[in-house]
């Protein structure tokens, strides 16, 4: 794998090239640009804050509560459902360049983490409206969004392999985010869930990382560090899982393209 990240790192300018054509294309075309990186999240916090506010009591200070963990799940979301079809998408470059081919799915990734820095300003506004400062967990902040990085990372390459030898992967990848998001606590307090429910959930290493993002500005939800020692074992787990299975396929991949 580290050779690999280093084939990657001599060539980092196309990389860097492939970021950039993706964040244009994004934005190509777009009267309001760079506003949709706030517009977006702020739309999705709303909706949700007015669906569980009729059909449910909500929390104190709901809309931080949202905001303080869609932002880091639609990160996640957005980079897996990118970087399921990347591969195909990019068949033209990658038969006639000679390029590692993991360049591409972390090209996708490198945007999405681009689009989610660009959607933070939302979190700060909300916490500012509500008059809230950053919490001591705001330490632990930085380790949970490598983690996260390295999921992201490990997933891309592993979806976007499988879905060029197996098509149902790009189908089966927008079930599983749509399941996974109402089963992580995105939405409500894990302090919601009991017994052997909570510390299967725990299991998840998203819970773990969205935990300590919410706990930044909400302290009094944290349920212990248990749920992050699960993200960290998650993380590597997942990065060197993706890393293995895109080297393994990769002569498939070829052939498919």
């Amino acid at each position: 794998m580290l050779d690999r990240l280093y084939d990657v790192w001599e060539r980092r300018d196309v990389l860097r090239m492939l970021t950039e054509r993706g964040l244009r294309q994004k934005y190509a075309g777009s009267v309001l640009g760079y506003a949709w990186s706030l517009l977006e999240p702020a739309l999705l916090i709303a909706t949700y804050f007015l669906l569980l506010k009729i059909f449910h009591k909500s929390y104190p200070m709901y809309p931080l509560f949202i905001a303080s963990t869609i932002l880091p799940w639609q990160w996640f979301a957005s980079t897996v459902n990118s970087a399921t079809g990347t591969l195909r998408q990019n068949s033209r470059l990658i038969t006639s360049i000679a390029l590692p081919r993991e360049i591409y799915p972390l090209a996708d990734v490198l945007v999405k983490t681009v689009e989610f820095v660009l959607s933070l300003p939302i979190l700060l506004i909300v916490a500012w409206i509500y008059g809230v400062r950053p919490s001591g967990y705001v330490y632990a902040l930085p380790l949970v969004l490598v983690l996260e990085l390295m999921i992201c990372v490990g997933m891309a390459m592993l979806v976007s392999s499988l879905n060029t030898v197996l098509r149902d992967v790009q189908r089966g990848i927008g079930i599983f985010i749509r399941m996974m998001f109402y089963l992580v606590p995105a939405l409500y307090p894990l302090q919601r869930l009991t017994g052997s429910t909570r510390r299967l959930d725990s299991y998840n290493p998203m819970v773990g990382i969205l935990e300590v993002n919410r706990a930044v500005w909400l302290p009094g939800y944290w349920t212990g560090w248990r749920p992050v020692y699960f993200s960290v074992i998650g993380a590597f787990a997942i990065l060197a899982i993706g890393f293995a299975v895109f080297s393994r396929v990769e002569r498939l991949v070829l052939k498919e393209l």
